[in-house]
């Protein structure tokens, strides 16, 4: 059995982005739209919340007949085997589930573009003569071919990913989804956890989407910026990670960018983001790693550690106590407030968009 499987489960969600027409980017103007859904109101998990496509590593995306597949290709098991050299420690998703499982570095990006194909009908993937890194580090949207009858029969197990694959004579295009951050749903909600997983994938252009009818009400291309606002607004809802991932990106405006980034990024891993909360007179706070008041050895199971003393604080005063700031302020679902003071980890954008540190990857 993995680590904390009775606690929580896996999954992988993927960040897709597309180039908006040929506009130029500038400080108040993105090239790029960013694709997210608003899950139904029968959904088990969040329901109405918006998000990025993805959800629960199935059997499937373990499967070693992926091997077999990407084998066939030839030239491309190097590129493989980079996928799996990070330079970083790693959070627990990505340990194997056992011998016989494929590499969680492949097989979770499975998870996420399977998810996408499943939610939205959006098949990354290349020919297999083609397969590999692609020059520019865009991935490409599989076409002319009966979308709405194989997103059906994949999202009800009646055929798999892989049959779907084999069909088209295509390779999932695992090469060009980087890597992007990992985050485990808090502690405080025992019943119903998750560890995932966040890929990028960058488009040269809007593919057309199919929503699947049982989990998706609705989907949106949008800036990240419009994104940020319309939660601010109170016209939608965006998840914790998904607030934070979209207040990253709202500082990048150029997909090119975005795109050179993440290739240089990806190799250098991912650190487990578990919120932890503090309960103020004003405001649910939560800190993430890096904070002075994160807990130090965290379980990742217990819920609230030593919190009793600050209730009557207020934020700000709970601020005070720490010299080092990685934490986010909720006085409200639809009002949050960063305060990070610390070197994003990984090589990572910074919440702020203060990210000189860049130049140096």
């Amino acid at each position: 059995m993995r680590r904390f499987a009775k606690y929580w489960r896996d999954s992988a969600s993927l960040l897709i982005l597309a180039r908006d027409g040929v506009k130029k980017p500038s400080r108040t103007s993105y090239n790029y739209k960013v694709l997210v859904f608003k899950r139904t109101e029968k959904t088990s998990f969040m329901p109405n919340s918006i998000v990025f496509p993805g959800g629960a590593v199935d059997k499937q995306d373990e499967n070693l007949q992926w091997n077999g597949i990407f084998s066939r290709l030839g030239g491309v098991q190097l590129e493989l085997e980079n996928l799996s050299k990070v330079d970083s420690s790693r959070p627990f998703i990505f340990e194997n589930s056992s011998p016989d499982a494929l590499d969680r570095n492949i097989s979770l990006r499975l998870t996420a573009l399977r998810e996408a194909f499943e939610e939205l009908g959006v098949l990354h993937g290349q020919k297999k003569e083609q397969a590999g890194l692609s020059s520019d580090g865009y991935s490409s949207v599989v076409e002319n071919f009966d979308v709405p009858t194989w997103q059906k029969a994949v999202h009800d197990s009646e055929k798999s990913f892989a049959e779907l694959c084999e069909k088209l004579n295509i390779i999932p295009d695992v090469f060009n989804t980087y890597e992007w951050s990992t985050w485990l749903t808090p502690a405080m909600f025992r019943k119903r956890r998750f560890e995932t997983v966040f890929y990028l994938v960058a488009l040269n252009e809007m593919p057309e989407v199919v929503s699947e009818p049982h989990e998706v009400a609705e989907y949106f291309w949008d800036t990240p910026s419009g994104l940020l606002q319309a939660h601010k607004d109170e016209k939608l809802w965006l998840a914790p990670p998904q607030h934070y991932e979209l207040t990253r990106l709202s500082h990048m405006y150029d997909i090119d960018e975005i795109v050179s980034f993440a290739k240089a990024r990806s190799g250098k891993g991912s650190t487990l983001f578990c919120p932890v909360q503090y309960i103020c007179s004003d405001a649910a706070v939560f800190v993430l790693p890096g904070d002075d008041l994160y807990p130090k050895n965290y379980d990742y199971i217990t819920p609230h550690g030593e919190l009793e003393q600050y209730k009557e604080s207020t934020a700000e005063e709970l601020r005070s106590h720490a010299n080092r700031l990685h934490r986010c302020e909720h006085r409200g679902l639809h009002l949050q407030s960063y305060y990070s003071n610390i070197m994003p980890f990984n090589g990572h954008l910074s919440i702020h968009g203060d990210n000189k540190h860049l130049s140096k990857l």
